[in-house]
């Protein structure tokens, strides 16, 4: 089955109308460069990302968007619906960017058992509604929380990776959320499914959202790590011989490759 995004990414947006009504908008965004073996898109403006988690029985009204945001689900299905009354699913692969911080909004509810896990990238400084509370438990390293990837490199640039996780800072009606990780910007990348890209450094620090296909990666220490659709890396082996990156499975990749401040 092709990837969604294997000619271009496709993304979904929604937007205010002059009445405040709210409706879908369709956009499409070509690959326009080359990364290595890796087709990429422009660099496009980001401040920051944080990552989300509620419960199967998610189902928040209508409500317009905090800021200017991109949606990437990582696990589950959401649902979200115009005011229009026009709703549609986004899984994980699916891109949804919301622009209706005004007027009346958008109903977003989970349609899966299981948790909803999802990525909000924001697009701009402007955070027109708060709606994050403190929790009350300081976090910690074995609290709830996103687990990840993080490539590294030790003092003779010699490659290596270890587990790493992000706790949960906020709760509210969007469930609970991790610290904003600051950005300078992002852009999309589709990788063949026959890639094999011999040993190469990070080109900046950056974070790596995987929504398709999956990263064999084999480091100088010696150690092998897969990172699969629906996970993500940090990567900062960007100063010696680096990693290298195969397709796994013999599938098509498409990733964010948002880029760390």
């Amino acid at each position: 089955m092709p990837n969604i995004h294997d000619d271009a990414v496709h993304l979904t947006a929604i937007v205010t109308e002059p009445d405040g009504e709210t409706r879908f908008a369709d956009e499409t965004i070509p690959y326009a460069d080359t990364s290595g073996p890796l087709q990429v898109t422009p660099t496009a403006p980001a401040v920051s990302i944080s990552f989300r988690r509620v419960s199967g029985d998610f189902d928040f009204d209508f409500h317009p968007a905090p800021r200017r945001r991109l949606v990437v689900v990582m696990e589950g299905r959401l649902e979200v619906t115009a005011s229009n009354g026009e709703a549609r699913t986004f899984g994980l692969g699916d891109l949804l960017e919301v622009r209706d911080t005004t007027g009346r909004g958008h109903r977003s509810r989970s349609i899966d058992d299981g948790p909803l896990h999802s990525a909000f990238i924001a697009l701009d400084d402007d955070l027109v509604h708060d709606r994050l509370t403190p929790l009350q438990s300081a976090p910690s390293a074995a609290g709830p929380g996103i687990d990840y990837t993080h490539n590294r490199e030790d003092a003779s640039g010699r490659s290596f990776t270890t587990p790493a996780h992000l706790p949960f800072l906020y709760g509210g009606p969007s469930g609970m959320v991790t610290p904003e990780i600051p950005l300078s910007g992002l852009r999309y990348s589709r990788a063949g499914a026959d890639l094999d890209y011999a040993w190469h450094p990070a080109p900046r620090r950056q974070l790596v959202l995987v929504l398709s296909g999956g990263i064999a990666m084999e480091y100088g220490s010696g150690q092998h790590q897969t990172v699969s659709a629906g996970e993500f890396l940090v990567g900062e082996d960007t100063n010696g011989k680096g990693h290298i990156s195969r397709a796994e499975d013999g599938k098509a990749r498409f990733s964010i490759f948002t880029h760390l401040a």
